[in-house]
Order: structure tokens, then C-alpha cells, then sequence
């Protein structure tokens, strides 16, 4: 899915504003902020630079489409029916693989933040393992990249890349997501191999870190039931 930026870090680079995007009002223009550079407003590229200094570097992604495997490390122990539909970090190559198909069913749903929400969570990953800060159990650290997510969102909020209503929605988005193999509510041990929040606290974790701060979602990361409450 931590830490302040090194001391000394190198300043984050200014690219020239050509180079940056604008509002996501498209599927392509929340790809652009995904992607661009280090010093874009709102990009998360920037975010991250800004959580982690130059340990954070532009991340690979992996697009493949349902019926295939991700051309990653992931990808090759695994089989089609794994990766349908479906969005993952692969901590073995340090890679972000996700499904066409899953990305524009978002869209057709909810529009572009919604695809753009779900790379997010999964670069939260990504950030958490290079700060050494994943969750401690399976459950918080999804819970944590979750609450990430909702930072990238609110740093892209403020540069006017996204609006409100598209954090709001973001909520229900993740509401929609949440696990719930085992019953409703906290029926699966949060150490359960793959589990995610329920529900309730997906939304809740991308919530508070869309209005508060990271020491947030280090604090959710740090939750051995995998609580998002405090």
C-alpha cells in the first residue's frame, strides 16, 4: 500500500507543464496521472516522491486482458482464472498488473476515478513495501492501502485533478469491494490469507485517508483485528 521523506532527499524534478495533465474526465486522463512525472501536480508519482523520497521510483505496470496471465513474475505461477478481473502488486518483480476488462467495467460503473481508485490502492502496496511499513497482519495492510488510496485522492483533489464528488464516490466504491467471505461483518480472522476489509471498513479507511493524514493509515496498518476505527 510511509515515512516522511529521507533527509537530504533530492528535491522532486519540475517537469514542464505540457508534459502534465489536467482534470480526469477520461479513462485515458486518469491513466496520464498515474503515470506521469515526478513534480506533476496531483500525479502520484509526486505523492509518493513526497511520502518517500527517492526510494519511490515511476512503477511498471502490466496491462493483460481476461483469459490471460500478466506477463510478470505473478503471472507465471499462476493461472487465467486468478487474474480475471482483477487488479494486483507483484512484490516478486515489483510490478502492477491489472485487467483490462476489470478497469473498464469500473469505468462503465462509476466512471474514471474508479479504475483510477483501484491502481491507487494497489501503488499503496507498492509504497508500503518500499517504506518497510506494510500492514501487520493480512487485513490491515489491505485496510492501509485503502486509506493510501484515499491520500493519493486527496492530494489529486487539492491540484484540481479530480472533484469531491469523485472521493465520494471512491467510498462507495470500496464499500462495494469489501470482503465478505465468512459473513458480513469481521466473521473472516483478519490473518486469513487474502483478506481484505469488510465492507464497512474499506470505505471507512479510504475516507479517513482522504481526510487526514498518513500517520492515519500507518495507525490502521498497525491493527492486528484489522479495526479501522479509533
Amino acid at each position: 500500500d510511509r515515512a516522511a521523506p529521507a533527509t537530504g532527499a533530492a528535491p522532486a524534478p519540475s517537469p514542464s507543464p505540457s508534459s502534465c495533465g489536467a482534470a480526469v474526465r477520461t479513462v485515458q486522463e486518469a491513466e496520464r496521472l498515474i503515470t506521469e512525472a515526478t513534480g506533476c501536480a496531483g500525479a502520484v508519482n509526486t505523492f509518493w516522491h513526497g511520502e518517500l523520497g527517492n526510494a519511490w521510483t515511476p512503477p511498471t505496470f502490466v496491462p493483460y486482458h481476461n483469459g490471460q496471465v500478466p506477463a510478470d513474475a505473478c503471472g507465471k505461477q499462476g493461472t487465467p482464472d486468478q487474474f480475471a478481473d482483477n487488479a494486483l502488486y507483484c512484490t516478486l518483480d515489483d510490478t502492477v498488473a491489472y485487467s483490462v476488462e476489470f478497469l473498464d467495467e469500473l469505468a462503465d460503473v462509476g466512471g474514471p476515478s474508479f479504475p483510477l481508485f483501484v491502481l491507487m490502492h494497489e501503488l499503496a502496496h507498492r509504497g508500503d513495501r518500499l517504506a518497510g511499513t506494510l500492514g501487520v497482519v493480512n487485513r490491515a495492510e489491505e485496510n492501509q492501502a485503502d486509506c493510501f488510496a484515499g491520500r493519493q485522492a486527496a492530494a489529486a483533489r487539492d491540484a484540481g485533478r479530480i472533484e469531491i464528488s469523485d472521493a465520494l464516490h471512491g467510498s462507495l466504491l470500496f464499500f462495494s469491494l469489501g470482503d465478505t467471505r465468512g459473513g458480513w461483518y469481521d466473521q473472516e480472522p483478519a490473518t486469513t490469507p487474502d483478506a481484505h476489509g469488510t465492507p464497512l471498513q474499506r470505505a471507512q479507511a479510504f475516507s479517513l485517508g482522504f481526510l487526514q493524514g498518513s500517520d492515519t493509515c500507518h495507525r490502521i496498518g498497525k491493527s492486528r483485528t484489522g479495526d479501522v476505527a479509533f
